[in-house]
């Protein structure tokens, strides 16, 4: 049962990676554009990931056109809640380049003996 707990996030994050590697980038889910008369590249905003799960983070930022980068955080302590993303960079509301990376540092929780509750 514990490792379909971890595998399951695993493969979302996995899947992701992939996905971010191609263009993703559904009509439904066009990105906010930002223009001006001295840019020549169309920008977009970024939203803000943090405090959500990392396959919910995922499937936002995909579909509105970014590619993924990821970190761990190794939360010993169980400040977090497992996936959570406790950053991102660039931070939210940041103007960036269309398809730029989005890269979301989320809490992972220490393996056994020592679990989190």
């Amino acid at each position: 049962m514990k490792i379909r707990s971890v595998v399951a996030p695993l493969l979302v994050v996995g899947t992701a990676i992939a996905l971010s590697l191609g263009t993703v980038s559904p009509a439904s889910a066009a990105p906010t554009r930002v223009t001006g008369a001295a840019q020549t590249q169309a920008t977009v905003i970024v939203p803000d990931e943090v405090g959500k799960n990392v396959g919910i983070a995922i499937d936002d930022l995909l579909a509105a056109g970014f590619r993924l980068g990821f970190k761990e955080y190794k939360d010993n302590n169980c400040s977090y809640d497992r996936w959570q993303v406790i950053r991102q960079s660039p931070a939210a509301g940041s103007s960036v380049p269309e398809g730029s990376v989005v890269t979301l540092t989320f809490a992972v929780w220490p393996a056994a003996p020592a679990q989190c509750p």
